[in-house]
């Protein structure tokens, strides 16, 4: 089971949205020190439950998802890519019509190379993707849920918004996902990942 899969068990809570004393964001009404990242950008709660329950595909859990994208864990085993290949991370990713980009901004873990042989061919998400080698994985911003400045309400769309860290406005996102910007990419084959590894 990926590493970074949700559970049925694996609720969100989300106590009442306030203005931060600041003025400058939003917080939580009942705001503990846990509840924002190293850049004071405020994070959604999730309970842990993994393995309870039953997956929720492609749910991603947001603390995982954290956890794996700041310490280059596989998203899939869980295991520390940088052990593996202290100089390159493998980042598999959905098909964007075009091969990974230098400075493509992504949600995604990485994946070590025995994981990604499996997961593009199990992972309905992954049947067609665009993998790459990347140097230097940067931490950029979050993605999560944009408020309103005005009525502390959650901005109309179903999609993510990915907000920069430089970005004024990242005070009132409420963050579900650590983003990444890939630096030093050599696009691969996934078919062509044995190989290489072996060569190496």
């Amino acid at each position: 089971m990926p590493y970074v899969t949700a559970w049925s068990t694996e609720r969100h809570r989300i106590p009442a949205v306030v203005r931060h004393p600041s003025g400058k964001g939003i917080g939580f009404s009942d705001e503990m020190p846990y509840d924002r990242d190293a850049d004071g950008v405020l994070w959604v709660r999730q309970t842990i439950g993994a393995g309870t329950g039953r997956a929720l595909f492609p749910t991603v859990h947001s603390l995982r998802q954290r956890r794996a994208v700041s310490r280059l864990l596989c998203q899939v085993c869980g295991a520390d890519t940088l052990e593996q290949d202290p100089e390159r991370q493998l980042f598999v990713l959905k098909d964007v019509g075009r091969p990974v980009g230098e400075g493509e901004l992504t949600t995604a873990a990485p994946v070590c190379p025995p994981c990604a042989l499996i997961a593009v061919k199990h992972c309905p998400h992954l049947l067609k993707h665009a993998a790459a080698w990347v140097e230097r994985p940067m931490s950029w911003g979050v993605a999560g849920i944009l408020y309103d400045q005005r009525t502390l309400l959650p901005l109309p769309g179903d999609d993510l918004i990915k907000v920069s860290y430089d970005d004024p406005a990242v005070r009132w996102v409420l963050a579900t996902r650590l983003v990444l910007s890939l630096r030093g990419c050599s696009p691969v084959n996934v078919s062509d990942i044995r190989t290489t590894v072996v060569a190496r």
